[in-house]
């Protein structure tokens, strides 16, 4: 009789003894791997929605005198630029060799006007593209322009030529009101609607129809800036910030940090709290395993003292119960490493808002069998050392 057969024959003897080992083991795996699978899941769709609300790369004239702010950006007048841009330079991005991480393109045309008799900014843009990629854009009011629909509704029907949305700020140094009629540089148009307070320098200014805000100033086809919303998680923004700006020589094209910060901020956040609950798990698993054991060395006292008088060393009973345990550790990895994945693409779904794929991957089943097996030995270590430094005579004392 070997010590394997006689783990093996101690296991299947106190079969309900391994079976709550087991049981604690796969509840502290399963708890580290669904934990693992959902956040990496958060990961990527985190990343996703984070990267299709706002922009991270901006794009500029090359040009000097820049004195005009928006979003963060500056863009130049007009009358100093070195270089104007012009919308066909776009064609040139869908030339990039990561153009499939771009999600949206929304180019502008800034410009000082005359808004009734007063000095003011309006914003050319396609509405279509700006009001998707900012959907924090809301109006507070608006015209009978559009069927009274709101501001995504307004976006695929698109400004009228005649149409203005004013920023909560102009709106009210103007005191205009949806359907106000107003004047630019001359030109009449229409309050088609009010934007809600967005506590930034957009509400301090007019936005029109691109083309005709191009036309207003007599500049087709120009535009100021350009923003772009670019998916990070496929490759770093900066690199995509090269590539565009390899493609437009006459454009200074800047890769914006914050999207990328906040997402990285907040998946270390969620990567901290599932370290620290796995870790939770796992030592309850431990202590589980501990006490179960220590009440294995009582209850085994008559058999320990029967093999060490038959000779066995101390270093014989150790390995025993290591062997039990570490067979006992690596039937709860592998079964705590698919209750795992059932848990992550059963309660994924509700934590992230997306699937979370139950992906076979041998490398965490590995990591799996290697982590539970080795909570089970360490945790068997103090009561394996207090089986075999038992003294045999009084061990023998219970036969």
């Amino acid at each position: 009789m070997n010590l394997y057969s006689i783990a093996l024959r101690n296991i299947w003897r106190k079969k309900t003894r391994a079976l709550l080992i087991t049981s604690g083991l796969i509840v502290g795996i399963a708890t580290a791997v669904a934990l693992f699978l959902t956040v990496e899941s958060m990961r990527l769709a985190l990343g996703d929605q984070i990267d299709e609300f706002g922009s991270n790369i901006v794009i500029v004239p090359r040009a000097e005198g820049m004195d005009i702010s928006y979003g963060g950006a500056h863009v130049s007048r007009a009358s100093i630029d070195l270089k104007q841009l012009e919308l066909s330079d776009l064609e040139a991005i869908k030339e990039i060799p990561d153009f499939n991480s771009i999600n949206i393109i929304s180019p502008k045309m800034v410009a000082a006007v005359n808004v009734n008799g007063k000095e003011a900014l309006l914003v050319g843009i396609e509405p279509n593209r700006e009001f998707i990629m900012k959907p924090w854009y809301t109006l507070a009011a608006q015209s009978g322009l559009n069927g009274g629909e709101g501001i995504r509704g307004l976006a695929m029907a698109d400004l009228k030529p005649e149409g203005i949305i004013a920023g909560a700020e102009a709106a009210a140094a103007l005191e205009l009101q949806a359907g106000s009629q107003i004047t630019i540089n001359g030109q009449n148009f229409v309050v088609q609607g009010i934007l809600n307070p967005l506590g930034s320098a957009e509400d301090g200014l007019f936005f029109a129809n691109l083309a005709a805000v191009q036309t207003l100033l007599g500049r087709p086809g120009e535009i100021s800036m350009v923003e772009i919303s670019a998916y990070c998680n496929a490759c770093p923004v900066e690199e995509l910030a090269a590539q565009i700006s390899a493609v437009l020589p006459n454009g200074e094209v800047t890769a914006l940090r914050q999207a990328a910060l906040i997402r990285e901020e907040t998946i270390d956040k969620f990567s901290a709290f599932s370290i620290l609950l796995s870790a939770v798990a796992l030592t309850i698993a431990a202590l589980l395993v501990f006490t179960t054991m220590m009440a294995a060395v009582h209850e085994r006292t008559r058999e320990i003292g029967i093999f060490r008088a038959l000779g066995f060393r101390k270093s014989h009973i150790i390995r025993i119960f290591f062997i039990e345990a570490g067979l006992v550790g690596l039937l709860g990895g592998g079964a705590g490493y698919l209750a795992g994945n059932l848990v992550a693409s059963l309660a994924g779904t509700y934590l992230t808002g997306s699937a979370v794929p139950a992906t076979w991957q041998p490398e965490l089943f590995y990591q799996a069998l290697l982590l539970s097996t080795t909570v089970a030995l360490i945790a068997s270590a103090f009561p394996a050392g207090r089986a075999a430094g038992l003294n045999p005579a009084e061990a023998l004392r219970f036969i």
